[in-house]
């Protein structure tokens, strides 16, 4: 005898997959959203250290150098300090801790973000005249900052804050519970300054009953799984048959192959048989008794 068929009824299933989109870039900006902080810059000098970190913009402001409208290029740069305050509340204005009286010198507190400072939700801006190169030439001739190489603080005012797109995460605690963690916040349309707000809870699992059958190994994965997290409860149910060929002499009596049912309880086993591969439709294998060698075909469907 010859085996050389055996089919094993499968379940598909079809998975979902959940994309998170990029935010948009606020108009005009040369470089779409991103946290500064994740990817800040340091530098021995103050000014080169904010210019490296800037967001570019192209504005247009009155200049009080040309004495008419300009194109500017503005660069803005979120203020990071130590104590999480602006030095506006000491009143600080500028980036070289110059104070907003234009004379006295006050401390900045400034730090590197994500080591030893944090967003104040205000941030340094200097613009550039395109025509004059006047630096800060938007400002009054007789403001400090005028004509300078330094940055001035304003707020990352409200209507300024973009809303950042929530992604939700979940992660397996234990058998009942996984932890869900919500992560958010806003950023500042202009420096992209960023406030997180990010929130963790115990949910319960959401559970879906499942059958996947892996007839590689003989078997139906039968259990529940959380649709969200990575719990999964299984159990396995045998679905496997043993067939036996007939060799032996001639004896007169009819002899064909053997098919040994082992499926455990749930497992429904249909056997199927053919003299071709194409068509296993007999319930009952074909039986030979003269001398030779015969090919038996057969299908079996495991259901469960």
């Amino acid at each position: 005898m010859k085996i050389n068929k055996k089919r094993i009824t499968a379940m598909l299933m079809t998975f979902a997959m959940l994309s998170w989109g990029v935010p948009v870039a606020y108009a005009g900006q040369q470089n779409s959203y991103h946290d500064p902080a994740d990817n800040w810059l340091e530098s021995a000098n103050r000014t080169e250290e904010l210019d490296v970190n800037s967001t570019v913009t192209k504005e247009t402001f009155q200049c009080y150098s040309c004495g008419a409208r300009r194109l500017f290029t503005v660069m803005r740069t979120p203020e990071y300090t130590r104590d999480g305050q602006t030095a506006l509340s000491r009143n600080v204005r500028y980036s070289d801790g110059t104070m907003t009286d234009g004379e006295t010198m006050g401390a900045i507190l400034d730090g590197t973000p994500n080591k030893d400072a944090s967003y104040t939700g205000y941030h340094f801006t200097k613009a550039i005249c395109d025509t004059c190169a006047t630096i800060n030439g938007n400002l009054a001739t007789t403001d400090y900052g005028f004509n300078k190489n330094v940055y001035w603080l304003y707020d990352c005012a409200e209507d300024f804050m973009q809303e950042l797109e929530q992604k939700v995460s979940y992660e397996y605690a234990d058998d009942t519970y996984h932890t869900k963690t919500t992560k958010g916040g806003s950023y500042c349309g202009f420096c992209y300054g960023t406030h997180y707000d990010n929130h963790s809870e115990l949910e319960r699992h959401t559970l879906e009953s499942q059958v996947i059958p892996q007839p590689a190994n003989g078997r139906f994965a039968d259990g529940e799984h959380c649709t969200l997290c990575d719990y999964d409860n299984s159990q396995y149910v045998a679905a496997k048959s043993v067939i036996a060929d007939y060799y032996g002499i001639v004896d007169g009596k009819p002899h064909t192959v053997t098919v040994t049912d082992l499926s455990e309880t749930g497992v429904t086993t249909q056997i199927r048989y053919g003299n071709s591969a194409d068509s296993c439709t007999l319930t009952s294998a074909p039986n030979y008794t003269e001398e030779g060698q015969y090919a038996v075909y057969y299908e079996i469907t495991y259901t469960y």
